[in-house]
């Protein structure tokens, strides 16, 4: 029995499938087959080809370019045969109602009252189907899938970017409040590292008036001792003066602090800070954005024009310099945009001016030393350079202006006023930027 490998070649390409030597696979060798005779139905490698040829030197072998002779591999054979819906089952009617191929589960479970169900081999009789037809057609088909595979490939790699982006994105919106909290932090800790040097200031003050009015009760008293039995009735009378005095002063000054409460330091967060924290599932939302994903179809399709208008988008400056030039000077448009706002952006090449313009073709405003409008992807997502007057709000993109015969690429805000030139030798006509 011969033994058959699947073709390694490329998917869609023209396949083969590999068979083994007959002789080798006989010494538990497998090594791929070179050759077929149709005599001892066989396979042979380049080596044991030549051993057969000495014994059977009248059989003719077909080498790889006869193909044709070779039998049908059998993982062929049974690969066509099995059954879609039922893979234990080989299929062996024919639905001639539904133009369904059908094994005896699929007769039973589905087709049971058509009418025509008839063996294959019964409908098989009729004209051969043009194999080759259907075989140009799976490559067609075969090539456009393998561009649609291209496709979405290409598009896990800018998802994948996409998400690398966002993922920064959110790190540096952490970063962001984490530096808001942290500062929040300091202000609250400098808050109370002010109330303690108030506190402690205020508490060494009572502590050292205490500590004066202490000291000198002691001294007086330590005096009426040594003066007692002395007989100095002057110093006598004096001592108790003063002790009289002092007696009152620190009653009074004990009457006044001992109603003083014992201070100290308390934090209360703010609960309101907590409480809509806790109630944010995130730290925004997560935006899906998508595009059709077109694979291109029929090269040959023609578009119809619907209809046709004309409008002037001159405004009086342009008028100015067209009556200057004896009215030689007509309208070169190099670039068109709509944009999301049904505004339109167009480059007037002939006026050297970046125009937009509302649904109506009106002029709303007008920027100096356009020559392309330039297409911007600095958030991830594609934008159109536009320009806009400051009330409306808009904080938008930079505008990249080039002049392809000064070799020169202009950055422009959005009110017009020039950021940036970049001008380089080497810069050959340049008539559009992408920027990633």
């Amino acid at each position: 029995m011969a033994k058959f490998f699947q073709s390694t070649k490329a998917d869609g390409s023209d396949s083969l499938t590999d068979f083994c030597c007959s002789p080798c696979l006989e010494h538990k060798i497998d090594k791929f087959a070179e050759f077929y005779c149709d005599k001892c139905l066989k396979f042979f490698c380049a080596k044991c080809i030549q051993m057969h040829g000495q014994l059977f030197s009248k059989h003719v072998t077909y080498g790889r370019g006869d193909s044709a002779k070779w039998p049908l591999p059998k993982v062929v054979e049974d690969f066509l045969q099995q059954c879609e819906f039922h893979e234990e089952k080989n299929l062996e009617m024919f639905c001639n109602e539904h133009e369904q191929l059908c094994c005896t589960n699929c007769v039973v479970l589905n087709h049971r009252h058509c009418a025509k169900v008839t063996l294959i081999s019964e409908s098989a009789e009729g004209p051969s189907p043009d194999l080759r037809q259907l075989s140009k057609t799976i490559k067609t088909i075969l090539v456009k899938l393998k561009k649609l595979q291209n496709k979405w490939d290409t598009n896990m790699e800018s998802l994948q970017a996409s998400y690398n982006k966002q993922l920064h994105k959110i790190h540096d919106t952490r970063q962001k409040i984490n530096t808001i909290l942290d500062e929040i932090e300091k202000n609250t800790v400098k808050e109370l590292d002010d109330k303690m040097t108030i506190l402690k200031a205020s508490i060494k003050t009572d502590v050292d008036n205490c500590s004066k009015v202490n000291n000198e009760l002691n001294r007086l008293s330590d005096a009426m001792h040594d003066i007692l039995d002395k007989g100095k009735v002057e110093l006598l009378f004096i001592a108790s003066k003063k002790c009289l005095e002092k007696v009152k002063q620190s009653e009074t000054y004990l009457k006044e602090n001992s109603v003083k409460v014992e201070s100290s330091l308390s934090f209360k967060a703010n609960s309101d800070v907590q409480r809509y924290l806790s109630k944010l599932s995130g730290l925004g939302r997560i935006v899906l954005s998508s595009q059709p994903l077109s694979v291109k179809g029929n090269p040959d399709l023609v578009f119809t024009v619907q209809g046709k208008s004309e409008y002037d988008m001159r405004i009086l400056s342009d008028y100015w310099k067209f009556m200057k030039s004896f009215f030689s000077i007509g309208h070169s448009i190099t670039a068109i945009c709509d944009l999301p706002n049904d505004q339109i952006l167009v480059a007037d090449h002939s006026y050297e001016r970046i125009k937009l313009l509302n649904h109506q073709y009106q002029v709303l405003v007008c920027g100096t030393w356009s020559c392309n409008i330039i297409q911007l992807d600095g958030e991830g997502r594609k934008q159109l350079a536009t320009i806009v007057p400051k009330s409306d709000g808009f904080e938008g993109p930079w505008i990249f202006v080039t002049q392809p015969r000064q070799k020169t690429v202009l950055t422009l805000a959005r009110d017009g006023k020039v950021l940036h030139i970049f001008k380089h030798p080497d810069l050959k006509e340049p008539s559009g930027i992408h920027l990633r």
